[in-house]
């Protein structure tokens, strides 16, 4: 039976794993071991820290006392590790190459210079830099961390002002920070899945940003939230990006801008979807991109069919408190699938980002009048 090195990821992730006929060996941080990793195996190793150097340790470990067929993640701080612990080692896992394209924003856009993916952006380590940059793109631009994640010290300049405020956020350098032309149009975000080379998108995504942040407060999986000509384009797009960056197996989410006929590229990361991205594709296609990634490796090459048990699913993100009887009160109509409100966040300083999030809930539902309702009421009131 094939043995699986699978480097940290939250609890719940281990769920999917479960009764595939594998062995699985499992590096976790010491203090994220629950009840899903000790229910799937009791070879398990703790580690302080996800680092590079920790993991490599952690796996040549596991190397000395067993076999190991494959080395994979499901986390973004294990991506980068459990890619590189793959190639020092000469075992099957993540493209070294094509995830630190992933990581590191500055690489990718180097990389698709020239090609139909590319975007204007430069490195910039001072406001002058970002100043010069604005000057050459006056629609407007996003200033980055080249390896950040969510929307933390993202900004979007489209004048003086906007430029102070960031720098003034950041310090007037030097600092180390990607700028990228804004991108007019819709923004989606495509969760794709490859399984051994072979490319397919299995869900579109729409999102609402948490009022005037860059924070995320909504995302909606549904039939129409693109029609199938541009889903085929979509599809069309995303296979032609993730075969020029050599990605070869496993979840990608694919943050993308829509603009009349044209299709832009904001970002791509080889994970699945943060905030229950994940789990909206499963509910609406029957598809667990975690449960695939690994199930090939069982010897189970046909794909799992995409049908779900939902035409409509949807998560909401919470900035502030929520009272839980009143909420389940009014989605009364439609299945909640994940529910957790949490305590008032302090108070913050400055733009609310993702992390700041205090809870969420995960529904969906079969009737498109009762999924509706349930996305109104929580517009209108929590948006």
């Amino acid at each position: 039976m094939k043995n699986i090195v699978l480097i940290g990821g939250h609890d719940e992730t281990f769920t999917h794993c479960a009764d595939l006929p594998l062995t699985f060996s499992v590096v976790q941080l010491a203090g994220s071991i629950g009840p899903n990793l000790r229910a799937l195996t009791d070879d398990i190793h703790p580690v302080g820290d996800l680092e590079v150097e920790t993991v490599v340790d952690a796996v040549g470990a596991i190397l000395a006392d067993k076999r190991v067929d494959h080395v994979f993640s499901f986390t973004e701080d294990g991506l980068l590790p459990a890619a590189v612990a793959a190639g020092h080692y000469g075992l099957p896992g993540i493209s070294e190459s094509s995830c630190r394209l992933c990581v590191d924003k500055s690489l990718m856009r180097d990389h698709l210079r020239g090609t139909e993916f590319d975007v204007a952006s430069a490195s910039c380590g001072s406001a002058a830099e970002v100043r010069e940059f604005l000057r050459e793109n006056p629609a407007g631009l996003v200033l980055k961390p080249p390896a950040g994640s969510g929307s933390e010290d993202v900004f979007v300049i489209h004048d003086e002002d906007d430029l102070v405020a960031a720098v003034t956020a950041l310090g007037e350098g030097p600092f180390s920070m990607l700028a990228e032309e804004y991108l007019p149009g819709r923004e989606v975000s495509v969760e794709t899945l490859t399984i051994d080379g072979r490319h397919r998108l299995l869900a579109v995504t729409d999102k609402t940003l948490y009022r005037d942040t860059l924070a995320e407060t909504r995302h909606i999986v549904t039939p129409d939230v693109v029609n199938s000509g541009t889903r085929e384009l979509l599809a069309e797009f995303c296979a032609r990006l993730l075969t020029l960056i050599g990605h070869e197996h496993g979840p990608c989410h694919i943050e993308l801008k829509l603009d009349g006929d044209r299709i832009r590229l904001i970002e791509i990361n080889n994970r699945v979807g943060g905030d229950y991205v994940g789990l909206l594709a499963e509910l609406t296609t029957g598809v667990s991109m975690i449960r695939e990634t690994v199930r090939f490796f069982a010897g189970e090459s046909e794909p799992a069919s995409a049908q779900g048990d939902y035409d409509f699913a949807s998560s909401h993100l919470f900035y502030e408190p929520v009272d839980q009887d009143v909420l389940r009160a009014n989605l009364e109509d439609v299945d909640i699938h994940r529910l957790h409100i949490g305590a008032a966040a302090p108070e913050r300083h400055g733009p609310v980002v993702n992390d700041d999030k205090i809870g969420w809930v995960v529904f969906a539902a079969r009737d498109r009048a009762a999924f509706d309702k349930a996305v109104e009421y929580l517009r209108h009131g929590f948006l």
